[in-house]
């Protein structure tokens, strides 16, 4: 398994846990508040920093599992990998997008509008890791 591999299972890892803290913490003020919370600028940060101590932690680990893996430069297929994880994971960003920009025109609720979105970028984000992974163990 190559560091990059690696690295996305750390990053699916660290994305599963702050996504599910996040909507975890949105659920339960919004049951407490009997409408959907709005943006919580504490709550954003405070899972920002679990992924990134989930992040350093794991990368950290990884790279001392195999440093000459850890410190190869990026070749062809690297980027190519990179490049088609990305490229679709891009079309579930959008469908989030158009589904948040929907459920607003609709409803007009804009913190529903912002919790579309995070929860769009968070999934878009795991499926780019997961769709890095499955390429390389296809050999793409």
């Amino acid at each position: 398994m190559t560091f990059l591999e690696k690295s996305a299972w750390v990053m699916i890892a660290a994305l599963i846990v702050s996504g599910a803290v996040y909507a975890n913490a949105v659920l339960a003020m919004s049951s407490a508040m009997g409408a959907i919370a709005p943006p919580n600028v504490g709550l954003i940060i405070g899972v920002t920093i679990v992924i990134i101590v989930i992040a350093i932690f794991g990368h950290t680990v990884a790279a001392l599992m195999n440093t000459s893996d850890a410190e190869a430069p990026e070749d062809e297929r690297d980027r190519i990998v990179a490049w088609r994880a990305g490229n679709m994971s891009n079309y579930i960003l959008s469908l989030s997008v158009m589904l948040g920009l929907s459920l607003y025109a609709l409803t007009g609720v804009g913190n529903l509008l912002f919790h579309v979105l995070v929860g769009g970028l968070v999934i878009a984000q795991i499926i780019e890791y997961a769709l890095t992974i499955v390429f390389y163990r296809r050999g793409v």
